[in-house]
């Protein structure tokens, strides 16, 4: 079974956003992104592509891809749902996907609308922070990321692959993974150095040969995944345990806890205490 650990919660299921006139300059995608315009114009300018979502219109958007955007008319309703994974298989098949507009009839938008406008349902009632709307809001993310794969695999024609390149990043996402769960952490750098270095003499390939094999599968350099991995625990611990900010700071190898708000600040663009405020 898929080693399959979604983290689309925590990014937040929002209401779709009704813009007036507006515009944004060159941003990189962090996360996997579904955009979907629901009523009006968008253009959309994706790695220097310019795309015209008109309702119905869907983009599939990967970590690493530029995108600037702005409203062709006003009113705009547009839909966005942030998330991530952490399963290599699915996250190939993702990154190997090399279109990024989808039309209102496309084979895939057609599938995920259904999906979306249960998820739009969702997230515009009046007690969609509830526990069961989340639940609700989860189990239908689950069914997107089901029609989402099906249709990767349909077009792209060709079994996932589970050769050497699978096996080196699988192995190094492990040892992260392991650093952060142990909170054996401290310099970011130096330990995923260490994790490659390890893994490169077990295996029997070079260090940079590993850093390939892991930057195809995850879009993402070793020392990066590693980052990601602490500000996932820090959020979790935020929303969910009673430890101070300055023993999560410590428990994530931070030397001091203004290190460690600087750093959760620039990743989220709020403080510790202000994304822990917003679930208590």
């Amino acid at each position: 079974m898929a080693d399959l650990r979604v983290h689309a919660a925590e990014h937040g299921f929002n209401a779709p956003s009704i813009c007036g006139t507006f515009a944004f300059c060159g941003r990189q995608v962090e996360l996997f992104e579904v955009n979907l315009v629901v009523d009006g114009v968008q253009q959309m300018t994706v790695n220097g592509v310019v795309y015209h979502q008109h309702p119905g219109d869907l983009l599939l958007l990967k970590p690493g891809d530029v995108h600037a955007a702005h409203s062709e008319t006003s009113p705009m309703t547009y839909y966005c749902l942030h998330f991530d994974l952490d399963d290599p298989l699915l996250r190939e098949l993702l990154y190997r996907n090399r279109s990024v507009f989808y039309r209102y009839d496309n084979s895939l938008t057609t599938r995920l609308r259904p999906r979306l406008e249960k998820l739009i349902a969702i997230t515009s009632s009046n007690n969609r922070k509830s526990v069961s709307q989340r639940m609700m809001a989860l189990s239908v993310v689950f069914e997107l990321f089901a029609e989402i794969i099906q249709c990767m695999e349909v077009e792209q024609s060709a079994g996932i692959r589970r050769g050497g390149t699978l096996l080196v990043s699988r192995e190094i996402a492990d040892a992260l993974e392991g650093y952060v769960e142990m909170g054996s952490l401290s310099n970011s750098t130096e330990q995923a150095k260490d994790v490659i270095r390890q893994i490169s003499m077990r295996l029997g390939y070079s260090p940079s040969s590993c850093n390939r094999a892991f930057h195809q599968v995850y879009g993402l350099s070793p020392r990066q995944y590693l980052s990601t991995l602490k500000l996932k625990k820090a959020k979790i611990l935020l929303m969910e345990s009673k430890l101070s900010v300055e023993d999560i700071s410590a428990r994530l190898g931070y030397a001091d806890i203004a290190h460690f708000s600087r750093q959760f600040k620039r990743w989220t663009g709020e403080s510790p205490r202000e994304f822990r405020s917003r679930f208590q």
